[in-house]
């Protein structure tokens, strides 16, 4: 009978629209992700786990259906790792930082976007910050969700360990990958060419994007989410995996040409920007939207706004566009 204690498996867990993986490597068990907290996660997860308690929980990055059930392992005498630069994404509540606001609501400014779209834009700032403060602080579940049974909480919580660049944790490769988040993770074990890639490789989408901003000094700086995005990616599609674990959805082969897909889709959307400036000339962000995805800039500004905003920090990185006074030009 084979000892249970010196195999290497994976036992993957769907909870909800997301999956946490329990990765046993000789004695010690790894715990990807800490799981959504809806209601009923927390006792599906012990259900799924099968009494095979892990001795550590590595959350990929702090998005609340990533680390939601952080509080509730700490409380169970589990630590919990996060990205040293996500720390804030778990302590607190998403925008409780009035600068935090006041600097989304600056960026948006910043795009040329007009009066009917700024007020749309600070609606859903302080709804969304009002969400978090729920999600934070509420004992019930907020209702309502096509992706989970519920809608999540997001209890804060002081992570029990900070990762910093590259670790290893129970026999795991833990990679940092920043992108997604200023503070993203991948997990990986080479010898048995597994990956764990969170939210950085999805089977079916490319996470977008986001407009974050970091501490900087006295104040706030703009993360450029999509050049870190990319070079993340460029970096671990170099190390040859041959099954991915994702956070959304069923296990993957083909891991290389996942990565290979990612970044040819990445790319075009950049040359296709880089040719409306050069062939239209120079332009704010949310003109060169209007330009590029008409019908997504009247229905979905934020999310247009953010892919085309990181399409030119991508473009100004690589010497190919630069800002002046507003206004993005070709080079």
């Amino acid at each position: 009978m084979a000892d249970y204690a010196a195999m290497n498996e994976v036992r993957s867990i769907a909870l909800g629209d997301n999956t946490v993986h329990l990765v046993q490597r000789g004695g010690e068990r790894l715990l990807v992700d800490t799981g959504p907290d809806y209601a009923g996660a927390w006792e599906a997860l012990g259900e799924g786990l099968a009494g095979r308690t892990p001795d550590v929980v590595v959350a990929t990055h702090g998005h609340h259906d990533h680390a939601g059930l952080g509080q509730r392992w700490q409380e169970a005498g589990v630590p919990v790792l996060i990205g040293e630069a996500d720390a804030p994404l778990s302590a607190r509540p998403l925008m409780e930082s009035s600068a935090e606001t006041g600097a989304l609501l600056a960026w948006a400014v910043g795009t040329g976007a007009p009066p009917e779209t700024l007020v749309e834009v600070r609606d859903r700032l302080e709804a969304r910050r009002h969400a978090a403060r729920l999600a934070a602080e509420s004992e019930a579940y907020p209702g309502g969700s096509d992706r989970w049974p519920t809608g999540l909480r997001y209890p804060p919580f002081e992570a029990s360990e900070f990762v910093e660049g590259d670790a290893r944790v129970a026999g795991v490769e833990v990679l940092a990958a920043p992108g997604h988040t200023p503070g993203n993770l991948v997990l990986a074990v080479p010898d048995e060419g597994w990956l764990f890639s969170g939210d950085q490789l999805l089977p079916r989408i490319d996470p977008l994007p986001a407009i974050q901003f970091v501490a900087e000094g006295d104040g706030l700086a703009r993360f450029p989410s999509l050049p870190r995005f990319v070079s993340s990616m460029g970096r671990l599609a170099g190390r040859r995996y041959e099954r991915c674990f994702p956070g959304h959805g069923e296990p993957f082969d083909d891991v290389q040409g996942a990565f290979a897909a990612v970044l040819a889709r990445l790319e075009r959307r950049s040359e296709r920007t880089l040719e409306a400036l050069r062939a239209q000339g120079p332009a704010r962000v949310y003109e060169l939207c209007q330009r590029l995805y008409p019908r997504a800039t009247e229905r979905r500004f934020w999310q247009t706004a953010s892919s085309v905003q990181g399409q030119l920090d991508l473009l100004e990185e690589r010497g190919q566009a630069v800002p002046r006074e507003g206004l993005w030009e070709a080079r």
